[in-house]
């Protein structure tokens, strides 16, 4: 009979995995749903209530029709969106470094045939180059902060070869992070005039790559007003922020496929013992709860033998409650052995060899006495043997002396 542990296949567990984060990330987005609906749709609500009655109030004052309103409105825009030069040479600079970047604020937007194609192809050559380039840079970055590290503990440790573990190379890029962040919001404030919290909340959006476009610098004035200074620092901003962010969850990509890796390698490793433990055995079994099961030459299936005769039960009712085996030349019989009840196994198995153990010592003591009272007995009848020997020669020369005498 083949006794094997049950146990779940790597690939079903995948499965399950891959399920569970299907079904967080969806009870994920539909909690973002609600807190959202929550918070934004009452406002969204008085605000579009506001501006009905002031767009009533402005056309009852200047006596215009809808539809004059509505080109009114669209003319207002249009001055809003081209009253910069948006596309000289250092706005399309910006254009192109956040089209790369996959932000994407939509403040500026191709309007002719030619520019939009152009965009597509640009973006199709371009952000596969932008993807490699941030990956090695930031390669390079997480090499330059572990020799700081290494440097450090040398210094300060006196350890020749020191090791720098990833936790600590997440937490110097962490580190980068908020500093970078806490700096551009802080230059952000204080040449857009915006709240240091609006201005830390783009900062947040544009490293993840998020994006919104509802603040954008560089958009009050043209970018010639701007002094080169400011406008190298908002796109070494994106440059070297993506390139931190960049390293960073390349860090924890490795930490995840890692840690992935070696749990796989233990499931492995696991199914591959639970292989070698597995035992043949041919004949009756002993459950836990101390009754025996058998196979006769006719059956089937396996039966408990109790003292009122056989009782028959199925594979699947009496694979869990196996757990200890006797050997008989009956016919083979395949079974597992759950985890719960292997541990049983071992306990009953060891108890079985210290009981054995125990009988042996025992029975080694009392052959040993048996064998030494026998010695000894056999000594005392020797003892006893040789004193009546002694005793008769003593008697010899009297009697010897004795028929001298009489002759």
């Amino acid at each position: 009979m083949l006794l094997t542990p049950q146990s779940t296949t790597p690939n079903r567990i995948q499965k399950y995995r891959t399920l569970a984060y299907v079904v967080t990330i969806l009870v994920y987005l539909v909690i973002g749903a609600a807190i959202f609906d929550k918070l934004e749709s009452t406002e969204e609500s008085l605000r579009r209530n506001n501006l009905t009655a002031r767009i009533d109030l402005f056309r009852q004052q200047h006596n215009i029709s809808h539809q004059d309103f509505i080109n009114l409105t669209r003319t207002v825009e249009l001055r809003i969106l081209y009253r910069k030069k948006q596309w000289k040479f250092i706005g399309s600079f910006y254009y192109v470094t956040v089209v790369l970047a996959l932000i994407g604020y939509g403040h500026a937007i191709p309007n002719t045939f030619a520019g939009r194609a152009v965009t597509i192809a640009y973006a199709l050559i371009g952000i596969p180059m932008w993807l490699i380039m941030i990956q090695s840079v930031g390669e390079r970055l997480n090499s330059l902060i572990r020799f700081v590290l290494k440097y450090i503990k040398r210094k300060f440790q006196k350890r020749r070869e020191p090791q720098v573990t990833a936790m600590e190379l997440l937490t110097c890029e962490a580190l980068l992070t908020v500093l970078t962040v806490a700096a551009g919001s802080y230059v952000f404030h204080r040449h857009e005039n915006w709240r240091y919290f609006d201005a830390f909340y783009y900062c947040l959006l544009t490293l993840t790559t998020i994006g919104f476009g509802d603040l954008v610098p560089m958009q009050k004035d043209d970018y010639e007003n701007f002094g080169w200074l400011y406008i190298l620092f908002c796109i070494m901003f994106i440059l070297t922020g993506l390139t931190i962010v960049a390293s960073s969850g390349n860090l924890l990509i490795l930490r995840f496929v890692e840690t992935n890796t070696k749990r796989c390698q233990h499931e492995r490793y696991e199914m591959e013992e639970r292989r070698r433990q597995q035992v043949h055995i041919i004949g009756d079994v002993i459950s836990s709860n101390g009754r025996l099961v058998t196979l006769e030459d006719d059956e089937d299936t396996p039966s408990f033998r109790t003292s009122n005769g056989a009782q028959h039960i199925t594979l699947d009712n009496s694979s869990s409650a196996l757990s200890l085996c006797s050997c008989r030349a009956q016919p083979s019989l395949t079974a597992c052995i759950p985890m719960s009840c292997k541990k049983k196994f071992k306990r009953k198995q060891q108890n079985i060899l210290n009981n054995s153990k125990q009988s042996f010592v025992k029975s080694q003591i009392t052959n040993t006495r048996t064998l030494r009272q026998e010695i000894l007995d056999s000594l005392q009848t020797k003892n006893d043997i040789d004193e009546n020997i002694a005793l008769q020669r003593s008697y010899l020369p009297v009697e010897k002396i004795q028929k001298r005498s009489s002759i």
